[in-house]
């Protein structure tokens, strides 16, 4: 389906008042990780694309780019700790001269993390934009995902769940309701578009396959979900743009919001022989491999040691301890994932402390 160039407009009640569409030839902001799946220990990069503004906002093609004083990049860790890595950033393309424009012209931020479980990396950009007759302000969200694993491959992580944390809660945001760093083709998948953390409902968002250009046109139900099954192997981007009538006086009178999100989708693993089928699985403390005998987590001066939850890791394991045993950790101020076994290696249990 061909994406129409409109956005629709409902009240966010008392709140927010939505406006006129954005300018067809508005740009975006995209992310996107140039591997999903990587092991502990290495360097993850994520490349910070921006333009998409033709082909009907189809092509990909780049055009401009963030600017460097007017936006951040952020990783949020499984903990949900948010941490600026900004000063990663570095410019991959040729600078703009008096008589040529910029060529290759994105930038590529990075992390590295000892740490197993779902990371999201967020750029973040706020401007105002100044015509002759009218200003606007314009805030952006685009966010990438990356799944880190002691065995970075895609049976190993595709059950973390840590995707899906708020993390731009200021602006409009695209939550994936799956695993966007290991999905693969012909699932049931639902995203939700928020915009200041409520749900933001008869929205347009675009689904535009990177490969060929091709997009679906998709609107938010009363929750803000939209749902779709996956295609292809390939990149995917993920774009929704409500504007409203924010303003400040003197500087702006409409605001805009744009967030993005990609994921890849990724051919099925093939099964590797022999998994193991019985036994307690390896559990995990932030970076560290522990026994279940020495596992405390700590919120405060509360503590919750082994004794407490001991008797649900087995029963993980076979995956009906695990709601149990998450209500444990959750509960002591912690997160906490699930690897399941792959080959001879035995499952696994990740706690993240904040």
């Amino acid at each position: 389906m061909n994406v129409r160039k409109k956005f629709a407009a409902m009240a966010l009640a008392g709140v927010l008042s939505l406006s006129a569409a954005v300018p067809v030839f508005a740009h975006d902001g995209w992310t996107q990780a140039s591997t999903p799946i990587v092991a502990q220990g290495q360097i993850s990069y994520v490349e910070l694309m921006y333009g998409n503004h033709s082909n009907e906002h189809k092509s990909y093609r780049i055009d401009g780019q963030w600017g460097s004083d007017t936006s951040k990049v952020y990783v949020t860790t499984p903990a949900g700790v948010k941490s600026d890595i900004t000063s990663t950033r570095f410019y991959t393309g040729e600078p703009a001269t008096e008589t040529t424009p910029a060529l290759n012209n994105y930038f590529v931020a990075s992390f590295k993390s000892n740490v197993p479980g779902a990371y999201i990396i967020s750029t973040e950009g706020d401007s105002v934009f100044k015509s002759a007759t009218a200003a606007s302000r314009t805030l952006r969200s685009a966010k990438a995902f990356v799944a880190v694993g002691d065995i970075p491959v895609l049976d190993r992580v595709k059950a973390l769940t840590g995707f899906s944390k708020q993390v731009s809660p200021d602006r409009a945001e695209l939550i994936p309701q799956f695993n966007p760093a290991a999905i693969t083709p012909d699932e049931k998948v639902s995203i939700q578009l928020l915009l200041k953390g409520a749900p933001l409902a008869d929205t347009n968002v675009d689904v535009i396959r990177r490969s060929t250009s091709e997009a679906t046109e998709l609107k938010t139900d009363a929750n803000g979900l939209v749902s779709f099954t996956t295609g292809a192997a390939d990149y995917y981007l993920v774009r929704a743009k409500p504007s409203t009538t924010e303003a400040k006086e003197g500087e702006y009178s409409s605001t805009n919001y744009e967030a993005t999100l990609t994921f890849t989708v990724q051919n099925k693993s093939t099964k590797l022989p022999g998994a193991v089928s019985s036994g307690n699985p390896q559990l995990y403390m932030n970076s560290d491999a522990v026994a279940v005998s020495s596992l405390k987590i700590q919120q405060g001066v509360t503590m919750v040691d082994a004794s407490f939850i001991r008797q649900y890791v087995d029963a993980a394991y076979k995956g009906s301890g695990l709601v149990a045993l998450r209500t444990a950790v959750e509960a002591a101020g912690a997160s906490i994932e699930y690897f399941p076994a792959v080959g001879q290696t035995q499952a696994a249990i990740a706690i993240y402390t904040k």
